[in-house]
This record gives structure tokens, C-alpha cells and sequence, in this order.
């Protein structure tokens, strides 16, 4: 083997994408029941999130794979690496006109080649999230690019929040934290 730490964690994520593409119903009943959402805010988020990554796939589905749409509460966040800032703002434009959205957010950062790196971290960020045990670790979504983190989601408090940013910067190779959690409380 010429690179173990690079097998291992290759397939720690296949295995993590492995797992996010079957759905199963007792999969997506933990993940309501988990969710600080109710039902319908969940139903009406992923309807605003859909829609805006359709335009931008319509749009061009190349780039549109650069920039990820999260919804929370009718709150839009916009997050990539992506250096054509006419699609940034095609992006951004979409989301400020879709149906139902309060606010947008966007985070972009510069096109890089750290993929290898970022994958990596993205793993190691995620065990260490899932290890805490005081945390709702399945309700943050994460980015990783250029080494840095971005933490989304519905979490429980500000403290759950804390806890996961002292998470992700003690990883190594993290550079920076963005947090767009959202506690509940």
C-alpha cells in the first residue's frame, strides 16, 4: 500500500456516501425525529432547497455542483467553491426570487485543487463530530473547502454549537470555521 492514511480515508467517505444514498424510511424517520424543525418547516425547506438547485443545474450543471443550497427555516445558505461570480450571482439571484425564502446567505470561496486534502478533513471532521457524545452530530451538515469548514444545520443550542466548532478547528489541516448553525434555543 503506498498511501494507508489516504485508503483509509478514501473509504471512510465512500462508506459515509454509501450510506447518505439509500434511503430508508427508518432512516428518514431518525432524521425528522432528530430535526429541531417541525414536519412541515422540514417539508417546506428541502421544497425551497430543490427548487433553487434546479434552476442552477438548468442553468449549468457543471458549476451548479460548485455551489451547494441549504435551507433552514426559509433561511438560504449558498456555499461553494466557485470563482465565476456571474454564477455566484445567478445563484444568489435564484435564491433571493425563489418561493418562500426570508433571507440568503451565501459563503463562496476560490476554486482550488485541495479535493484530496479537503476530503480528508471532511471525514476526519465528521468522526469527530459523530465521537462527541454531547452532540447532535447527525444534524450538521458540513462543507470543507480549501481547508476550510463550514458548519450548517438545526442543532439544539448555542452551547451544541460551541462544542462543535472546537470540534471541527481541533482537526488537523482545518485552516478556518464558519458556523451558520442554527440553535434552536
Amino acid at each position: 500500500m503506498k498511501n494507508p492514511k489516504l485508503i483509509l480515508s478514501t473509504l471512510l467517505i465512500v462508506c459515509l456516501a454509501i450510506s447518505t444514498i439509500a434511503w430508508t424510511p427508518w432512516g428518514a424517520i431518525y432524521g425528522s425525529a432528530r430535526d429541531e424543525r417541525s414536519v412541515g418547516d422540514q417539508t417546506a425547506d428541502k421544497e425551497i432547497s430543490l427548487s433553487i438547485k434546479k434552476a442552477m443545474a438548468d442553468k449549468d450543471g457543471k458549476k451548479a455542483l460548485q455551489i451547494h443550497a441549504y435551507c433552514f427555516l426559509k433561511h438560504v445558505y449558498l456555499v461553494g467553491a466557485i470563482n465565476d461570480t456571474a454564477f455566484q450571482s445567478f445563484a444568489y439571484k435564484t435564491a433571493k426570487a425563489t418561493d418562500g425564502v426570508k433571507k440568503v446567505t451565501k459563503y463562496f470561496v476560490k476554486e482550488s485543487d485541495t479535493t484530496t486534502n479537503d476530503l480528508e478533513i471532511a471525514a476526519s471532521v465528521r468522526a469527530a463530530l459523530i465521537a462527541e457524545g454531547d452532540l447532535s452530530a447527525t444534524q450538521i451538515e458540513q462543507e470543507t473547502m480549501n481547508g476550510e469548514v463550514v458548519l450548517l444545520g438545526m442543532i439544539r443550542n448555542k452551547k451544541e454549537a460551541q462544542l462543535a466548532i472546537k470540534i471541527a478547528k481541533g482537526v488537523e489541516g482545518v485552516r478556518k470555521v464558519t458556523s451558520f448553525m442554527i440553535p434552536s434555543q
